[in-house]
């Protein structure tokens, strides 16, 4: 979905750190026109309980990565719950803040993170009834997407299909939902414009 948005927006994809054999400096990539990926680099301190300096690190090197390129965000869009102070940061700044709830990122998050999550961003938008249900006790901007199912057909006597049509069925249902996403974007950033 951010690829899709890339053509018409200008798109920075600050990606999470990965594991300690990671790259040790910053790094950047163009992926293609209006999409660059920035990697910080890999985790210094590894210890769990060092989570918070980490971030906070991060965010320093993402502003400050953002601040050379004199670029300041309308939208952060972010889908694991450990960025927090990301959501809280950019919100400040006033930038629209879209938490995208998946199942795989959110089974780790407690009933008070995900209330710490809601008190943070704008919006949470998830694909999943079960997260909707979750979210929606904290915050009445949590949106459940219809379209787009992302589900693979694998159930046995399935009719086999070409990695081709694959392609496009994932293609057509990321469509259907970025689609669906933009709408309810394009809510929050005129009701922020006219605040």
């Amino acid at each position: 979905m951010i690829e899709m948005l890339a053509p018409s927006n200008q798109v920075i994809w600050a990606n999470p750190f990965g594991k300690i054999t990671g790259a040790i400096l910053p790094r950047i990539t163009t992926l293609k026109e209006g999409l660059t990926i920035y990697n910080p680099g890999f985790n210094l301190l590894p210890l769990r309980w060092l989570s918070g300096f980490n971030e906070r690190r991060r965010l320093m090197q993402v502003n400050m990565y953002l601040l050379e390129r004199d670029f300041t965000p309308d939208l952060v869009w972010f889908d694991d719950h450990n960025t927090r102070c990301f959501a809280a940061h950019f919100g400040k700044k006033g930038a629209v803040v879209l938490y995208y709830a998946l199942d795989d990122l959110d089974k780790t998050s407690s009933r008070e993170e995900r209330r710490r999550i809601a008190s943070v961003v704008d919006l949470v938008i998830t694909p999943s009834p079960d997260l909707y249900k979750k979210y929606r006790e904290y915050t009445k901007e949590t949106f459940l997407l219809s379209g787009g199912d992302l589900l693979l057909p694998n159930e046995p006597g399935d009719e086999e299909i070409s990695d081709e049509q694959l392609e496009r069925m994932i293609i057509d249902a990321l469509q259907v939902r970025l689609e669906e996403v933009s709408k309810i974007i394009e809510k929050a950033l005129s009701k922020k414009v006219s605040i």
